[in-house]
């Protein structure tokens, strides 16, 4: 039996993030593992074939951290500053998606990271995941890939429950409560 994954609020009303069982938000979770130290050697040792060639381990996994701050802080930022908007972190997954597509598939990015998202409505979004991405398409590694399916699945979630705009997505979360 598949458990349903939670939806908790990052920024009530404008940000949300899905939550398995027993773990943490998604946000939380990426933001921890983009500042540790020991993890994010051993992954980019790992993929060193991938990673960029003119920098070493160490000023990689230095870059990586500082990139993840920046996110945290301007995501905080865009929140919650009048006249400021997600949609200014959070592009189409796609590039040449040109129009938005209802539960459209976004990435926000900083250098090597990416968050991924469902746009739900105008500056409201659900994150569903993230990665460390060093090569130009998610499906040429598994990490990336993984990520790709999430996005997908967690998509297919929200519109079987009926999901197709902001108030929608308000109800599906107090039903869920």
């Amino acid at each position: 039996m598949q458990v349903e994954p939670k939806i908790v609020p990052i920024f009530a009303k404008k940000l949300f993030a899905f939550q398995d069982d027993g773990e943490l938000n998604e946000l939380r979770r990426l933001l921890l593992l983009w500042n540790d130290p020991t993890y994010l050697y051993e992954f980019v040792t790992l993929h060193k074939s991938d990673a960029p060639k003119d920098k070493s381990t160490r000023e990689v996994v230095r870059q990586i951290i500082e990139d993840a701050n920046e996110i945290d802080t301007l995501l905080k930022r865009l929140i919650t500053t009048k006249h400021r908007s997600l949609g200014e972190f959070f592009k189409p997954l796609h590039n040449q998606e040109y129009r938005i597509l209802e539960l459209s598939k976004q990435k926000g990015r900083n250098n090597y990271l990416r968050i991924y998202a469902l746009r739900i409505d105008v500056d409201c979004y659900v994150i569903t995941g993230g990665a460390i991405k060093f090569t130009h398409l998610m499906k040429e590694r598994p990490h990336t890939a993984k990520e790709l399916l999430k996005i997908e699945q967690r998509r297919n979630y929200l519109i079987d429950c009926g999901v197709s705009d902001a108030d929608s997505f308000y109800e599906l979360l107090i039903e869920l409560q």
